[in-house]
């Protein structure tokens, strides 16, 4: 959670390129990484030149007369003296454009040119992905390498009268990422500095296909749970969503409960990893994606770059396309992804691996990306590879034959997991369509006619509500109920279950974890709200103890665990640091202002027999004022408390004070006479006042800050969702979240049915104790022949089938159209009373169809 001093940083920053004329906002960030691309090549040539190799830098080989490229130096542009749009437009970005020739490899023996490979994965993604050695160089795969392969069409595009705007962007740049240079200091804010730049693109509804909401992404990572060590893709990456947190969830597992901090959302906070002994894992191995966006593959790999990636594996590729090649067929463990749905792509440019995309003859069944992204990743899935993927809904129920073949694979050759319905309106404000979540596993190989479908069963979970409102502003509903945890807690007892109910901690026996995975209670972790600060300069100014934590973000129980003193296990709200403030501090305050009063009144008063009352109470108001004045005064110029955002210790500095006053009247009636005041009262004024609260005033420095939602790790079992009842109170009510629905189920029957040879009724029926009989089955296969040669049963024989099972339903995967049906019993009227009114109802349409009869004419 970044603070709201950095996010107002950020907000400027991406306003000076849209005041620019930048109106489109990936036109903005393409920009701005742009001008990072040129930070980080400065750091990247530091380890080139440490290598032994030339400066990218230095004057070019083959022209010692030629100027050296040392003004393309970021720490020469961000010199504001040295900074002009002819230095960028006629120096630094033709350099850049032509960067990737002066890193190349030399030419071969043979006298042919190596080229810079831009795309390793793609030409030798096999070999990569089993860590052996491949043909590319460690120069061709290097991250300065990969960089430049990137920039060949790089221009800077701001108005050039926008000098001042250059500078100033230039400068926020510099300042954002200046922990770019060392890695050392909470090195994840540099990713989420740029997570909430790419933010700003969902203003533009054109550009919002790549920004999946984050709290989806990780919910689809701990879902599939991709192991350690385990190679990652997304073949659409956009903006890089699914790799980063898929490199987050590894971190975050392999760090201390007791360090690890979890937002309200599920936002990851101090992932310091502790990796098991002897495991040093490379995650630019590991993560790979593909974008047919050159614009969004330069922005992936900045993103992960800035998330601590060293050598990002993203390439632009259009991975329907022909480009992909047919080694990487069976490459991957995981697929994450939420591919653009653009409706037909061109056949001509598909790829004519038909055991990729499959084909009737020549011609492949199908143009419609959403069913060929899901068939690719079946592709270059390995067996036992897993996949999450977001489809629209009408993948799910389509009726052309290329929908319906899709999810007979999906049922019938690989096992599909589980199908998780999200609500409408989830992707506002991009698109209102409804869409699912399909998590499988690849199998790979037929099923023979009349085996059973590798899939059994499918888990179905709907998805209510996830803490966000479903309208275009999509705003968040801190502390929320969100189905999104409940979903995560039963789909484990789903997958232990599936995985015959061993390798848990929590093992039981499958018909408990079955009934766990579909039970009416309802997880949740619980949320609170707590105060960060960041210790930055502004805040060493006022706490310069606290140098050692420089760069490091805090609660302020952490920070100052004297003075915020909580229960850890019973967080309160953020209220309690100001709470616990106010309350050490504010006797200290009545203290000061009751011997302000005393001290006025007995000065007023004095030498008077009859003292008067209203010139005692201007006089008490007056100094009363001053005080507050002098104190608010001492604040803003000594600038100890927040005065732009929040203003949580100003705000407590007033009420404060508020408090310590409000009783006047009765402190001036209280007021001793003169021969009965200590010196030190009778000598009090509004200086000794300032002088006795100013070491409190640093007190209330320590409330400033924002606050954020957090939630633990672990969640806990309720009898239901909250709903609100009759006398709108809120109560806990069982609800049917999941539910599992059957892949084939033969219908119970009385009979077999008619011997086909004989036409003879076979009067046994088809099961036995509650079990299918053997030899019916073999019946159904060897005699009546009901299966095709795809597996499935063929039309004519369904009512052989369960009518609620998917195969009787041609394979919907609907969630809503299996959703159980459960009848609640309760209060009604008796049947007699409802009866007679019904009748009384009917005796009257009859009178009235009486009338307008006659009406038109048409009464005898």
């Amino acid at each position: 959670m970044l603070s709201p001093q950095l996010r107002r940083k950020v907000h400027d920053l991406w306003s000076l390129f849209w005041t620019a004329g930048l109106s489109n906002p990936l036109v903005s960030i393409e920009q701005i990484t742009y001008l990072l691309f040129i930070r980080q090549l400065e750091a990247l040539d530091r380890e080139r030149v440490k290598n032994g190799k030339k400066s990218i830098y230095e004057r070019i080989d083959d022209d010692p007369e030629g100027a050296s490229f040392e003004k393309c130096r970021w720490s020469y542009i961000r010199d504001s003296s040295n900074l002009s749009f002819a230095l960028l437009n006629e120096v630094v970005f033709p350099w850049l454009r032509n960067l990737e020739n002066r890193v190349k490899p030399p030419e071969k023996e043979d006298g042919k040119e190596e080229t810079g490979n831009a795309a390793p994965a793609i030409n030798n993604s096999a070999d990569n992905r089993n860590g052996e050695r491949t043909d590319a160089t460690d120069e061709e795969n290097s991250p300065i390498n990969r960089i430049s392969s990137r920039l060949s069409d790089a221009y800077f595009i701001l108005d050039v009268n926008k000098t001042e705007t250059l500078k100033s962007a230039v400068s926020n740049i510099d300042s954002l990422f200046r922990q770019l240079d060392t890695r050392s200091v909470n090195a994840d804010i540099m990713g989420d500095i740029f997570e909430y730049l790419l933010e700003e693109v969902k203003e533009s509804g054109k550009n919002g296909q790549f920004r999946t909401p984050r709290h989806v992404i990780r919910f689809m990572v701990q879902m599939l749970d991709p192991g350690l060590g385990k190679t990652v893709l997304d073949p659409a990456c956009g903006s890089g969503g699914f790799l980063i947190n898929c490199l987050l969830n590894w971190k975050a597992q392999h760090t201390d409960h007791e360090v690890l901090r979890l937002e309200w959302d599920g936002t990851p906070h101090d992932v310091i990893p502790v990796w098991p002994a002897g495991v040093n894992p490379d995650f630019s191995k590991l993560i790979y994606g593909y974008d047919n966006d050159r614009t969004m593959v330069r922005i992936a790999w900045m993103n992960l770059i800035l998330h601590d990636l060293e050598s990002p594996e993203v390439s632009q590729l259009d991975s329907l396309s022909k480009r992909l090649s047919d080694s990487e067929s069976g490459t991957y463990d995981y697929i994450l992804a939420n591919p653009p749905f653009t409706g037909s792509v061109d056949e001509a440019d598909l790829s004519e691996n038909r055991t990729r995309f499959p084909a009737k003859g020549k011609t492949v069944i199908t143009t419609k990306s959403e069913l060929l992204f899901v068939w690719l990743m079946l592709d270059l899935l390995k067996i036992g590879g897993r996949t999450a993927v977001i489809v629209p809904d009408g993948v799910l129920f389509g009726n052309t034959n290329a929908h319906r073949e899709l999810r007979r694979q999906l049922l019938f050759e690989n096992t599909l997991e589980a199908v998780v319905s999200l609500p409408a309106n989830m992707f506002q404000p991009y698109s209102g369509v409804k869409t699912s979540i399909l998590f499988f596993q690849k199998a790979g190989t037929p099923v023979a006619a009349g085996e059973d479908p590798r899939t059994r069963e499918v888990w179905f979970y709907e998805v209510n509500s996830e803490a966000f409102s479903l309208d275009q502003k999509r705003k968040a509903l801190y502390g929320g109920e969100n189905d999104l945890w409940d979903a995560l807690e039963k789909f484990k007892y789903w997958s232990m279950y599936l995985q015959g109910g061993t390798g848990s901690e929590r093992e039981g026996n499958l018909v408990e974890l079955r009934a766990a995975a579909i039970s009416k209670s309802y997880y949740q972790p619980d949320y609170w709200e707590e105060r960060w600060r960041v210790v930055d300069d502004e805040f060493l100014k006022v706490f310069p103890e606290k140098a050692g934590d420089k760069g490091h973000s805090y609660a302020l129980h952490e920070l100052w665990p004297e003075t915020f003193a909580f229960d850890k296990n019973n967080p309160q709200g953020a209220g309690q640091y100001d709470e616990a403030v106010i309350v050490a501090v504010g006797p200290k305050f009545e203290t000061a202002v009751k011997n302000l009063i005393y001290s006025i009144v007995v000065g007023s008063s004095a030498g008077n027999l009859m003292p008067d009352k209203n010139k005692i109470q201007r006089d008490v108001s007056k100094g009363i004022k001053a005080l507050t004045n002098q104190l608010l005064k001492k604040v803003k110029d000594e600038d100890l408390l927040d005065r732009d955002f929040a203003q949580f210790g100003l705000n407590a500095l007033k009420g404060t004070i508020k408090m310590a006053t409000e009783n006047v009247n009765e402190l001036i009636e209280r007021a001793p006479n003169s021969n009965s005041m200590t010196k030190d009262i009778y000598e009090y004024n509004v200086n000794a006042a300032i002088e006795q609260l100013n070491p409190l005033l640093k007190e209330f420095a320590k409330l400033d800050g924002y606050n954020i939602w957090r939630r633990n790790a672990k969640v806990r079992k309720h009898e239901g969702k909250l709903t609100t009842d009759e006398e709108g109170k809120q109560v806990r009510v069982p609800a049917v979240q999941s539910w599992v629905v059957p892949v084939r189920k033969r219908a119970e029957l009385k009979s077999w049915g008619e011997e086909p040879r004989t036409g003879n009724i076979i009067d046994r029926p088809t099961h036995l104790n509650n079990s299918i009989n053997p030899d019916y089955l073999n019946w159904l296969r060897d005699t009546l022949k009901i299966y095709d040669s795809d597996g499935t049963v063929k039309k004519e024989f369904l009512d052989r089938l369960d009518p609620d099972c998917l195969e009787a339903l041609d394979f919907n995967l609907s969630a809503g159209r299996h959703k159980p049906f459960v009848f609640e019993a309760g209060e009604h009227r008796p049947p007699e009373e409802l009866i007679g009114e019904l009748t009384a109802v009917h005796k009257e349409v009859l009178k009235r169809l009486g009338k307008l009869q006659e009406l038109v004419g048409g009464g005898e």
